[in-house]
């Protein structure tokens, strides 16, 4: 009872900084699909249309060595780009060139040529589609969002407050 005595004895600016802190904190939580630094566990990738590897790692490099099991971490393995084997593809997207979020495991390796580095097979057990603009919006909103925030707190120890 008497944290909520505290919370009605703060000045207004003090609440709105800690709602507005609450809110962000609740919007890592729903939207951290779409905001990159904390996609754990998950890794965005966009298709390649070559005789090279099938997808090229846009997020989640890091989580892939670290899911890489100890019998490949031997070898030089290139995480920039990974083999899949399940490619993803939409009906306006058959040859799985867009951007996608997967989920899966290092099964194995792989490389084009004798002269090329490993690259990664992944195991794909699920994967989505990325909407560009959904996924843009969100961030472009949240960093916004962070900046005025950051803004009102510099205000605020600018004023002595």
């Amino acid at each position: 009872m008497q944290w909520l005595c505290t919370i009605f004895a703060m000045k207004s600016r003090t609440k709105f900084l800690i709602v507005g802190t609450l809110i962000l904190l609740g919007q890592l939580v729903i939207f951290r699909d779409y905001i990159s630094p904390i996609q754990w566990g998950q890794i965005k990738i966009s298709g390649l249309a070559c005789t090279c590897p099938d997808e090229t790692i846009l997020n989640g490099q890091w989580y892939i060595m670290s899911i890489t099991p100890d019998s490949l971490k031997k070898y030089d393995l290139d995480y920039s780009e990974i083999y899949v084997t399940e490619r993803p593809t939409t009906e306006f997207d058959p040859m799985g060139v867009d951007d996608y979020i997967i989920k899966g495991k290092v099964i194995g390796k792989e490389r084009v040529s004798e002269m090329d580095n490993w690259n990664p097979i992944m195991k794909v057990d699920e994967w989505r589609e990325i909407d560009l603009i959904k996924d843009w919006s969100i961030k472009i909103l949240f960093f916004g969002q962070v900046i005025i925030l950051l803004t009102i707190i510099r205000r605020r120890n600018k004023n002595g407050a």
